[in-house]
């Protein structure tokens, strides 16, 4: 694209920081106000048109720049009537309130109903919302530039071409396309994001709408009017990402919450069950403790019993005892007369061995003399037989001489 602008010397010799980059939104709808071929480049580059195209670029809501915004929550978007048929509307966004695809999709139906009483449906003009976000709308799908539209799901046919809604993510812009570099839509996420001259001039130098952009920007930084204006919404963002962050922590803290209460519910649920089991656990105890403690009185019965027989056999015992010493001390007496006895059987003993020697010997002499006795009697027998022999002979003789 040839180059037909040059820096303002002023912007040409700055250097360093300014205050009010473009996504300060009262600073954006301030230049696009401004300078009218600088949206015209703008929109060259979102809508992908080239500039020759774009004929006509009319906002149709506009402001008086420098003044202040009727309330803090006032909307500083660009609608914009582009070649006298197609709305497009232009939202600065740098405060994510978390409800952007809704707010956006409702923005975007309040445009497409253009129709004026009477019109037919499809005179209806094409209705474009384009969002410049400074956060990342969806962070498990980050994109630099997204065109959305009514499509089949299936086959993803287009319902109407005149239905869309595009958002340009000025924090990822290394995601950009080779569609998106040609249109030098990078170029401008740059421009949006810069915050020195320096940076404003190296990504303007080679292109005149960039350089429209920067030379306006550069006046309106130093508009008294339009940087209490800056300052202002500055302030009112300050806060919207204050309320922002409070939020972000309250949803933390209620994940945390949620997360603290579904654990606690389950260890409630664990404790529950635990309980019932225990209950259950419980119930059964108490019926084996009912059972001890019907044991334990049984057992007592016995012990009792156990104890009083106990006394008793201690009482026996104890006579026992005394008995059994009594034994003793009798054992031991007769243990001693045993003793005695013993000693006199001894004596009796050696006495009776005596006298029983004396008694084989007497038995000695008896025998002997029975055997004495009978060769005594035998020969006193057999003298007796010669006697009577001798008897009967002088008897015999006797009667012979008497004869």
């Amino acid at each position: 694209m040839k180059n037909q602008t040059l820096f303002l010397p002023e912007l040409q010799n700055a250097s360093g920081p300014f205050d009010y980059p473009l996504t300060n939104d009262y600073m954006f709808r301030s230049l696009c106000q401004k300078n009218n071929k600088a949206l015209k480049g703008l929109l060259s580059a979102l809508l992908r048109i080239p500039p020759e195209q774009i004929h006509s670029v009319v906002i149709t809501n506009p402001i008086v720049v420098g003044e202040a915004c009727p309330d803090k929550e006032f909307r500083l978007d660009v609608r914009v009537e582009l070649n006298g048929n197609a709305i497009i509307n232009i939202e600065m966004q740098v405060a994510n309130l978390h409800d952007w695809p809704e707010r956006s999709i409702s923005y975007l139906c309040r445009l497409f109903d253009n129709l004026s009483h009477g019109d037919k449906y499809t005179a209806v003009r094409s209705a474009v919302h384009i969002s410049i976000l400074d956060f990342t709308l969806f962070s498990d799908d980050p994109s630099f530039y997204s065109c959305n539209k009514l499509m089949d799901e299936k086959n993803h046919h287009v319902y109407s071409g005149k239905f869309a809604l595009n958002v340009l993510d000025l924090n990822q812009t290394e995601l950009a396309t080779d569609e998106d570099r040609a249109w030098r839509l990078d170029y401008w996420a740059r421009l949006f994001k810069a915050t020195t001259w320096e940076e404003i001039k190296m990504v303007a130098t080679d292109n005149e709408y960039l350089q429209e952009a920067s030379n306006t920007l550069f006046d309106l930084n130093a508009d008294f009017n339009v940087r209490e204006r800056c300052r202002n919404r500055e302030e009112y963002y300050n806060v919207l990402r204050t309320f922002e962050d409070e939020i972000d922590s309250a949803k933390e803290e209620l994940a945390r919450s949620q997360n603290e209460l579904t654990q606690v519910n389950s260890q409630l649920a664990q404790s529950q069950n635990e309980l019932a089991q225990s209950q259950s656990e419980l119930a059964q105890s108490q019926s084996e403790l009912a059972q001890s403690q019907s044991k334990l009185a049984q057992s007592q019965n016995e012990l009792a019993q156990s104890q009083s027989e106990l006394a008793q056999s201690q009482n026996e015992l104890v006579q026992s005892r005394s008995e059994l010493a009594q034994s003793q001390n009798e054992l031991a007496q007769s243990q001693n007369e045993l003793a005695q006895s013993q000693s006199e059987l001894a004596q009796a003993s050696d006495k009776l061995t005596q006298v029983n020697s004396q008694l084989a010997q007497s038995q000695n002499e008896l025998v002997q003399s029975r055997n004495e006795l009978e060769q005594s009697k035998s020969k006193l027998t057999q003298k007796e037989l010669e006697i009577d022999k001798l008897r009967a002979e002088i008897a015999r003789l006797r009667s012979g001489q008497n004869a």
